[in-house]
């Protein structure tokens, strides 16, 4: 079965690109364009990840992040933004995101993030298992500080 991944986000073309940049071993459930909707979709699907866009019109992504932590604590939320400034940082940390990670970055950092952020304990297809040796990489926490990973694509 493969990874089960919301995305709010209100740019339609942004959405395709990350949806191409998953690939087969991750199964986009559900998209929105709005916060309420989000929480709604999240609280009903229950995926295994939450693709935020921190500048998600409704209700906010803070918001909208925390309450979905607080039903679903099991579901990681990675924030996205355009925005690499430490106020973005330290929101999405105080909202319970798992992992912050600016648009910027998706193409290269989406898939690797999204396998970081679910853990070791998700059993991935075989043939993605041989693509994860790569040499390790640096990959923003929410808070700011970088931590160690391996890269997975």
């Amino acid at each position: 079965m493969p990874l089960r991944v919301l995305v709010a986000d209100d740019d339609k073309t942004f959405c395709g690109v990350v949806k191409r940049t998953l690939g087969a071993s991750v199964r986009v459930i559900a998209e929105t364009a709005d916060g309420e909707d989000a929480v709604r979709l999240a609280l009903e699907l229950k995926p295994d990840v939450v693709l935020m866009d921190v500048g998600i019109p409704g209700l906010d992504a803070i918001t909208a992040t925390r309450q979905i932590k607080a039903e679903l604590p099991s579901v990681r939320v990675v924030m996205l933004t355009v925005h690499d400034e430490e106020a973005y940082l330290s929101a999405t940390g105080k909202a319970g995101a798992d992992v912050f990670l600016p648009k910027r970055h998706v193409k290269s950092e989406l898939l690797s993030t999204v396998r970081d952020v679910v853990g070791p304990s998700w059993t991935w297809r075989e043939r993605e298992r041989r693509l994860r040796r790569a040499a390790p990489r640096e990959v923003p926490n929410w808070d700011g500080n970088e931590r160690r990973g391996r890269r997975t694509a």
